[in-house]
C-alpha cells in the first residue's frame, strides 16, 4: 500500500525547478569570491506585480536591466537560509530584459556568517507564460578584477574590496552586454545540504538610497608609502603615510577635481558625512588614463587639531575599514559592495598623470523603520538627545540589531535587548526582535548555552548572562506584542540551557562561574569569580519570567520547577543583604562574603523585590551614585545604566535621572551619534555609534511624556509626566495604535492632554489630583 505524497511546502513550490548554482562549482575556490551571474528573458507585457524570489549563500547585489533594485538575504543558518521576495515590476520593460546579479562569498565564518563549504545563488519567478529558475541556462564568471587576498575589514567582518577596473568590463549588468565567453554554472539539486530548508526572511528588505555624500573638509599630499601598490593592507599603508590635512573652507564632495599627483605621489580629501552613517560609496572617475589608483579609508573621528583620521591599526578588532579601485582609461564607475558604519573617509588618489574628476554618491542602507514615535520638549538639549539617540537606533538596524555597524555589526543579545525597548518606542515595529530571538536560539555550544551574538564563529564571546537576559527577552517580546509562539518553539532551548546552569550551581544554590566563558555583566569592575549575585540575580528573574511564560502557556506543570528553583535561590540571596540594607556582590573565588555593595547588585535586588524592607536603603544608594559617581568602582556603563534609569524613574525620581543623562549625552549630541562607553576605554577604541546607549530615546518618552506600559500589548499604561522646562510631550506606538501626551505650563499652573487609542486604559496621577482611570481623550489643569 502506498503512502499519500506528503504536501509540498511553499518552498517547494516556488523553487522545486531551480538549482543552486555558482562559478564552476559550488564548493571551490570560494575565498572572498565575488561570481557575476546574468539571465535574458521576454517579455510579452509588464505585469503588475513580478515577484522575485531570490537567496545566495552568502548575499548578493540585485540588478535588473542595468539598475541596482536591492541587497539580501538576511543573515541566517544554512539549516533553515532565508530568502528574499521582491516585486521587480517597476524595473522590467516589455521586450528583451536581463536579471544580473554580483554574488559573494567569503569562503569563511566572522561575526554574522557560518560558512560550510558551499556557495550558491538560487532564484525563481513565474509571471504568466514567463517561469525564471537558476539553472545550468545561466552566464555566469568569477569576477574579473577582484584582488581575493586583502586583509579583513576587521576581525568580525569581511575583507575590504579591491577591485581593478581594467580587468572587468563596467556594463556586465546592462542588456546589451555580450556574454557570450561567459560560462554555464556548476549546481547542486534544490534540497541538498547544507541547504536543508528554507524560510522567509521575517523582516522587511533592506532600504536603498542614495545621498549626498558630505563635505570635504581638508586636503594632503605627500608620497606613497612603501609598496603602496601591492599592499594587501590598505588601512595600514594609509596610516604609515602622513594622513594629516590642511583644513580648508567645506566643499561639497559630490564632484571634485583631482591635479595630478606625479608617479609615486598621492592627493588625499578627507570628507565628513556630518554624522555616523551606513553604507559605501559608488564614484565615478572620469579623465582616467589607466591605472589611477582610488583608496578609501573609513574612520568615525579625526584629530581636530591635525584632521588626521583615528587611523589606529591594531586595535581591539583590527579594524581596518577601506577599498581600493584601481581606474581603467577613460571612465571608470564602481559601487562598493559591503556597508561600513563611519563618520569620515579619506579618498586618496595615487600616481596620476593628469586631472581626475571625482564623483561620489553615499549608498546608505539599513532596516526600513517606521518612524512613529516623537518626543517634545522645550528644552532643545533633550530633544537634540532624543534624535541623537533616534539616529544612532536606525544605524544599529541591518537585517539584525547590531552593537556597532562600525568594527563588528553583530547581534549581541544584551545589547539587543535595550535597541527593541528604543524601537518600541519609535516604530513599535517588533519583527527584527523576535527573528533575533529564534537566531540567538539557534546556536548553542554542546552544553546548552546560547552564544552572546549569532549567527558567528565567535566561540569566545560565549556569555552566561546573555543567556539569561534571552531568556527574560521572550517576556518582553510578549509583553510588547501578547504573543507566545516564540517561547513555544524555543522551548526545547531553553530546557537546554537550564540543564547548563543546574550543572553549574553549588551544593549551596548559587550559581559559580565557568571560566571557559565570559561572564559579562557590564563594561566596569564587578567581581566575576566565585558566585556573583548580579549574575545569580539575572538568573531569578530568567527563573520567574520563565515560569510566568509557561503559566501562560496553561504549562503549569512547566512552571513549578522553575518557580521552586527561583524560591531557593531568592531565600539564598537575601542573605547577601547586609546590616545597611545594601545588596552585596556576592561570594569571591573562596566563598568568602564580598564586602563590595555595587549600584548594578541593588538595581536587581529592587527590581526582584528581594527585600522590600531595605529597598529604601538601596534607592537611597543609587540616588547618591547619581549625584556623585566617585567614590564606586563599579560604575554602571552608558549600557547599563539603563536599569537603573528605569528603576529610578519609576520610582519617582524622573527628574533627577534627566539631569544625569543630559552632560552624559551632550557629548554624543555634538558628535551626532551614542558612543559605546562614556569615555575611552584604557584597553581599545571605542565605537562611536552603538545604540546600547542609545536608551534616553525611551527613557525622556517615560518621564516627560510620562507614558509606561503596563500589561501585555499596551493594554494598560500609566500616565505621570514629570514636567521639566515649559512643555512636552511625545507621541508613542502601540500595537493599538498611537498614544499622544502633552502638557504646557502657564503661570502657575499646567495644562496636560493625554489621547488614548481604543482598547487602552491608563492610570493617571497628577500632582494635586486623585488617581483616576480614562479611555480616549482626556485633559486637566494641574496647580
Amino acid at each position: 500500500m502506498s503512502r499519500p505524497a506528503s504536501p509540498a511546502s511553499r518552498e517547494d513550490q516556488i523553487f522545486g525547478r531551480s538549482l543552486w548554482i555558482w562559478f564552476y562549482d559550488n564548493r571551490w575556490d570560494l575565498h572572498n569570491s565575488y561570481v557575476l551571474f546574468r539571465r535574458d528573458f521576454t517579455l510579452d507585457r509588464v505585469p503588475r506585480s513580478a515577484p522575485l524570489f531570490i537567496t545566495v549563500d552568502q548575499s548578493y547585489h540585485l540588478y535588473i536591466n542595468g539598475a541596482f533594485v536591492g541587497r539580501g538575504p538576511a543573515r541566517g543558518f544554512q539549516s533553515h537560509w532565508p530568502y528574499d521576495e521582491i516585486d521587480v515590476a517597476r524595473w522590467l520593460v516589455p521586450g528583451r530584459n536581463i536579471i544580473a546579479i554580483r554574488a559573494y562569498n567569503p569562503g569563511f565564518s566572522n561575526f554574522q556568517y557560518l560558512n560550510q563549504g558551499y556557495a550558491g545563488l538560487l532564484l525563481a519567478a513565474e509571471w504568466g507564460k514567463v517561469r525564471l529558475q537558476s539553472d545550468r541556462t545561466w552566464k555566469c564568471i568569477q569576477q574579473p578584477g577582484i584582488r581575493r587576498d586583502m586583509v579583513n575589514a576587521s576581525t568580525q567582518l569581511f575583507p575590504v574590496e579591491n577591485f581593478d577596473a581594467r580587468a572587468c568590463p563596467s556594463d556586465w549588468m546592462n542588456p546589451d552586454f555580450d556574454d557570450s565567453s561567459w560560462s554555464a554554472p556548476g549546481s547542486q539539486p534544490w534540497g541538498v545540504l547544507p541547504w536543508r530548508s528554507l524560510e522567509p526572511r521575517g523582516i522587511p528588505l533592506m532600504f536603498e538610497e542614495a545621498n549626498r555624500p558630505g563635505q570635504i573638509i581638508g586636503t594632503g599630499e605627500g608620497e606613497c608609502g612603501a609598496g603602496w601598490e601591492t599592499s594587501r593592507h590598505l588601512y595600514l599603508l594609509r596610516q604609515n603615510e602622513d594622513h594629516s590635512h590642511q583644513a580648508i573652507a567645506p566643499q561639497p564632495a559630490e564632484g571634485f577635481e583631482v591635479p595630478a599627483t606625479g608617479p609615486g605621489r598621492f592627493r588625499s580629501f578627507l570628507i565628513d558625512v556630518g554624522r555616523p552613517v551606513v553604507g559605501n560609496f559608488s564614484l565615478a572617475v572620469a579623465g582616467g588614463r589607466g591605472g589611477e589608483v582610488v583608496d578609501f579609508a573609513y574612520t568615525e573621528v579625526v584629530d581636530p587639531a591635525t584632521l588626521k583620521p583615528a587611523l589606529k591599526f591594531p586595535d581591539g578588532s583590527s579594524c581596518a575599514f577601506s577599498g581600493r579601485v584601481t581606474c581603467r582609461a577613460g571612465r571608470t564607475e564602481h559601487m562598493f559592495y559591503h556597508p561600513y558604519g563611519f563618520r569620515h573617509v579619506t579618498v586618496t588618489v595615487r600616481n596620476t598623470a593628469a586631472p581626475l574628476h571625482i564623483s561620489l554618491t553615499l549608498r546608505r542602507t539599513g532596516y526600513p523603520l517606521d518612524i512613529r514615535g516623537s518626543f517634545q520638549s522645550s528644552d532643545k538639549t533633550l530633544e537634540r538627545i532624543w534624535a541623537t539617540c533616534a539616529w544612532s537606533q536606525q544605524n544599529c538596524m541591518l537585517d539584525a540589531y547590531v552593537d556597532t555597524p562600525w568594527r563588528e555589526q553583530a547581534q549581541w543579545w544584551g545589547d539587543a535587548r535595550v535597541q527593541a525597548w528604543n524601537t518600541f518606542h519609535l516604530s513599535g515595529d517588533a519583527r527584527l526582535f523576535r527573528r533575533g530571538i529564534y537566531q540567538i536560539g539557534g546556536q548553542t555550544t554542546a552544553d546548552g548555552l546560547t552564544y552572546g551574538h549569532a549567527p558567528t564563529m565567535a566561540h569566545n564571546c560565549v556569555l552566561p548572562d546573555f543567556t539569561l537576559i534571552w531568556i527574560i527577552t521572550q517576556w518582553d517580546y510578549y509583553w510588547q506584542t501578547g504573543d507566545l509562539q516564540p517561547f513555544r518553539d524555543q522551548r526545547a532551548v531553553i530546557d537546554g540551557v537550564l540543564k547548563y546552569f543546574d550543572a553549574h550551581t553549588g551544593k549551596d544554590g548559587l550559581l559559580r562561574y565557568d571560566k571557559r566563558y565570559w561572564l559579562f555583566l557590564d563594561w566596569t569592575e564587578l567581581p566575576r569569580d566565585g558566585a556573583s549575585s548580579i549574575y545569580n540575580l539575572w538568573f531569578m528573574l530568567a527563573l520567574e519570567r520563565l515560569a510566568a511564560l509557561h503559566r501562560l502557556n496553561r504549562d503549569p506543570k512547566a512552571a513549578l520547577p522553575c518557580e521552586k528553583r527561583a524560591k531557593q535561590l531568592r531565600a539564598k540571596l537575601k542573605g547577601f543583604v547586609n546590616k545597611k540594607g545594601l545588596m552585596g556582590d556576592g561570594l569571591d573565588a573562596k566563598d568568602r562574603v564580598l564586602k563590595s555593595t555595587s549600584p548594578h547588585a541593588q538595581v536587581l535586588a529592587i527590581m526582584s523585590g528581594l527585600a522590600p524592607q531595605s529597598e529604601p536603603a538601596m534607592e537611597k544608594f543609587l540616588l547618591a551614585y547619581l549625584a556623585d559617581e566617585s567614590g564606586h568602582t563599579a560604575k554602571p556603563s552608558a549600557y547599563w545604566i539603563t536599569y537603573v534609569y528605569s528603576l529610578l524613574a519609576a520610582r519617582g525620581h524622573g527628574e533627577k535621572v534627566v539631569a544625569h543623562i543630559r552632560p552624559r549625552w551632550e557629548p554624543m549630541v555634538a558628535y551626532g551619534s551614542t558612543f559605546e562607553l562614556y569615555e575611552d576605554h584604557p584597553e581599545f577604541p571605542i565605537s562611536h555609534s552603538h545604540a546600547w546607549s542609545a536608551h534616553p530615546l525611551f527613557h525622556l518618552m517615560q518621564i516627560i511624556g510620562g507614558v509606561r506600559q503596563t500589561s501585555p500589548a499596551w493594554k494598560t499604561v500609566s500616565f505621570a509626566p514629570v514636567f521639566v522646562g515649559e512643555h512636552g510631550g511625545c507621541t508613542l506606538p502601540t500595537p493599538q495604535g498611537l498614544i499622544t501626551t502633552a502638557w504646557r505650563r502657564d503661570g502657575g499652573r499646567v495644562a496636560v492632554s493625554l489621547t488614548l487609542p481604543k482598547g487602552v486604559t491608563a492610570e493617571v496621577n497628577l500632582p494635586g489630583l486623585k488617581p483616576a482611570k480614562v479611555t480616549g481623550r482626556q485633559s486637566w489643569t494641574v496647580g
